[in-house]
């Protein structure tokens, strides 16, 4: 009993110790509740941070039984005053019963919009936790260069964790999904492209060594993106299996659904070799036209962006595309090979096609030479055009090559983006024409007429239009040379019969100096009314005419000044006199030979001369009808439109029997009787016998008494 006597004794002594102890918890509790200020614990804070890294302080340090200590707004900064990072509030959960190291102490993490300025730009992050349990979470990140432009940005990222120390996340990773990952366009310096030459060694910007990144050590990471936005190649689901560790990242068995439907999957490979400073990968399956201009945008190819952003796809494509390029564009290393058929169709510069296929390589960055070869467009399961386009950047030169028998001429001109010309007849064909082609205009430098170089042949087989001219068949062999346009070998076939053979040239200069136009052209019993019938002539349907016709001219508003010509035509045939032209000679003959107009209807016309500055000269015109012929000399002004001619009247046909015996004799009665003087417009001239007989019997008949 004498232990419960000592006990009751000094009870109160107990008590009050523990009353003491109790108080001074409650205090530490609120103390550490409420937080201390961090010029407090500021001594502690130096000793963890070397003083060449900085100086890390915090507004107010606090404890919390759910976080562990409360870091309120800490703060890194340099020496000299440049902040590092920062953020709104830091916990850290630790173990404090355990003997291991602090950080192996570490049990849960979390961080409240942080703020990095790394060497490249900034990094914000809205919430960060980490925890064995729940895992890791991260929400909006944004990763933005020095000038503001967002270089990568995600609106949340979970990763599942095995247990173990925070201290080893990377391995305790078990899985990483992200959602709405966006990875920016690489930006280059166009300059670059531009250049033709690498800069020498000293003038180089310095290359960092890449394989001092830390890497952590993965093996087959399961990574899944949902929404991912990457260097603008963009798909609904992707995931794949990740590996990294002494310098080398792998991505392996990507597969990414590319609209979400489960059908339409494309399986990629990418490998990341860091002490090399290369990139591979390879990418096979459906692609859609926008992701495939994020790829050559991301590997720094508008050689190929330049092609492929002129079509659009009815669907995606399919592909397979492989591809190396080194980090440091000093290095030169770079190779792609892709091969892509649109099976769903689509236009390209507004060009429809059905499917299309086309194979794609490119070599190296600084001497850039790149094939698309072929591109296959198909219609009706048939291909209706085969390209080969070539660029040699180097040489400053873009060649192509290209086959077609199924494209329109407007079409045709379209696919290639030759330069539009109004001094060039537009040209329409029922059936399409067959075109071989090949030629070569600067890639870099404006492409002006002046640069353009084509050869090649172009047959259109039934139903030409050539501007109101139509044909029934056309072939020539085509080129262009220093802003020369050229048709030679021009071999045409007219609807009604006969054919026109020759050259036809255009001159297309690279300034606003007039194009001019040069022809040389035979005619073989080429209709009349085809030729003219167009033009308001179809009086001439039974007219053929033979012979040629040289010409040239400037094709702007002198060209009726600037128009040189020499011609030897014969028609044969026809309603010459029919014309308005004869219609005054017409009248006057009805005047004099009562009769005569009914038998002049079937006749031949030969016109042979010159022109110069728009003024025709014919010394040799000949008119034969059946019982009346005409011959003589004329002058035609067009740019006036005035007809100026003094022609002799003769009996029958020029080259008949009747007309070489009757001819001799009447020769003075003709020159007396029939010389008649024409002037005035071409379409309504005035015809007038100069003859003394003439004058005679046109007066009136108060004047003959």
């Amino acid at each position: 009993m004498a232990w419960r006597t000592k006990l009751l004794k000094h009870s109160h002594t107990i008590l009050r110790v523990a009353g003491y102890v109790l108080a001074s918890l409650f205090l530490l509790l609120c103390l550490a509740a409420y937080g201390v200020p961090g010029t407090w614990v500021q001594p502690l804070l130096d000793s963890a941070v070397p003083a060449e890294t900085g100086r890390l302080t915090v507004e107010r340090v606090s404890y919390r039984l759910s976080e562990g200590f409360v870091l309120e707004r800490p703060l890194l900064c340099e020496p000299d005053g440049h902040v590092l990072a920062s953020a709104e509030r830091c916990a850290v959960d630790l173990r404090f019963f355990s003997f291991a190291e602090f950080a192996d102490r570490i049990e849960g993490l979390s961080l409240d919009t942080l703020y990095l300025d790394p060497e490249f730009g900034t990094v914000t992050l809205e919430h960060l936790s980490a925890d064995s349990g729940d895992g890791l979470t991260a929400k909006a990140l944004t990763v933005c260069a020095e000038d503001g432009y967002v270089l990568a940005r995600f609106d949340q990222a979970f990763a599942k964790l095995r247990d173990g120390s925070l201290i080893n996340l990377p391995g305790l990773l078990e899985s990483l999904s992200v959602d709405a990952l966006y990875v920016a366009q690489i930006r280059y310096d166009p300059n670059r492209v531009i250049e033709r030459e690498l800069p020498p060694p000293e003038l180089r910007p310095p290359f960092p060594d890449l394989s001092q990144i830390p890497l952590p050590d993965l093996k087959n990471l399961p990574i899944r993106l949902v929404d991912p936005d990457i260097l603008e190649m963009r798909a609904r689901v992707i995931e794949g299996l990740l590996t990294s560790g002494e310098g080398v990242v792998r991505i392996n068995g990507i597969r990414a659904d590319v609209d979400g439907s489960g059908r339409q999957l494309a399986e990629a490979d990418v490998l990341l070799d860091l002490p090399n400073a290369l990139a591979k990968a390879s990418i096979r399956g459906f692609i859609y036209h926008d992701n495939l201009n994020g790829l050559w945008r991301a590997i720094d190819l508008p050689i190929i962006e330049d092609y492929t952003s002129n079509a659009t796809l009815n669907g995606p494509a399919w592909g397979d595309c492989a591809f190396t390029i080194g980090f440091n564009v000093y290095d030169d290393i770079f190779d792609l090979r892709a091969n892509l058929i649109a099976p769903q169709g689509g236009t390209y510069l507004g060009v429809p096609f059905d499917e299309a296929s086309g194979a794609i390589s490119c070599h190296s960055i600084w001497y850039t030479k790149a094939e698309i070869s072929p591109l296959i467009l198909r219609r009706d399961g048939r291909a209706v055009a085969t390209c080969d386009f070539r660029i040699d950047a180097p040489a400053n030169k873009l060649s192509f090559s290209v086959q077609s028998n199924g494209l329109s001429p407007e079409e045709f001109i379209t696919f290639l983006e030759l330069p539009e010309s109004a001094t060039i007849p537009s040209l329409e064909a029922e059936v399409p024409p067959s075109v071989d082609l090949s030629g070569h205009f600067p890639y870099y430098d404006e492409t002006t007429p002046g640069t353009i170089f084509l050869q090649g042949h172009i047959a259109a087989p039934q139903g030409v239009r050539i501007d109101k001219l139509n044909v029934a068949s056309a072939s020539t062999n085509l080129s262009m040379r220093n802003g020369v346009l050229s048709f030679n070998e021009l071999d045409v076939t007219l609807p009604r019969g006969g054919t026109a053979n020759g050259a036809l040239s255009f001159t297309i200069p690279d300034d606003d100096t007039p194009s001019t136009l040069s022809a040389a052209i035979h005619l073989e019993d080429a209709s009349l009314a085809d030729l003219l019938g167009p033009y308001g002539q179809d009086a001439l349907s039974k007219c053929v005419v033979t012979g040629f016709v040289d010409l040239r001219g400037r094709l702007d508003d002198t060209f009726p000044k600037s128009l040189q010509a020499e011609y030897n035509l014969t028609v044969d045939g026809g309603l010459i006199q029919r014309l308005p032209l004869f219609a005054g000679l017409t009248d006057l003959l009805a005047d004099h030979v009562p009769g005569i107009a009914s038998v002049t209807d079937s006749s031949s016309a030969r016109l042979v001369g010159t022109t110069d500055g728009g003024i025709f000269n014919i010394p040799d015109f000949s008119l034969d009808g059946d019982l009346l012929s005409i011959e003589g000399p004329a002058t035609y002004d067009l740019p006036n439109d005035n007809l100026d001619a003094e022609v002799t009247a003769g009996n029958f046909k020029e080259d008949s029997f009747m007309g070489r015996l009757t001819r001799w004799a009447t020769v003075p009665v003709n020159r007396f009787l029939w010389r008649v003087h024409v002037s005035g417009p071409i379409a309504a001239p005035e015809w007038v016998i100069v003859t003394f007989i003439g004058r005679f019997f046109d007066r009136a008949p108060d004047e003959k008494d």
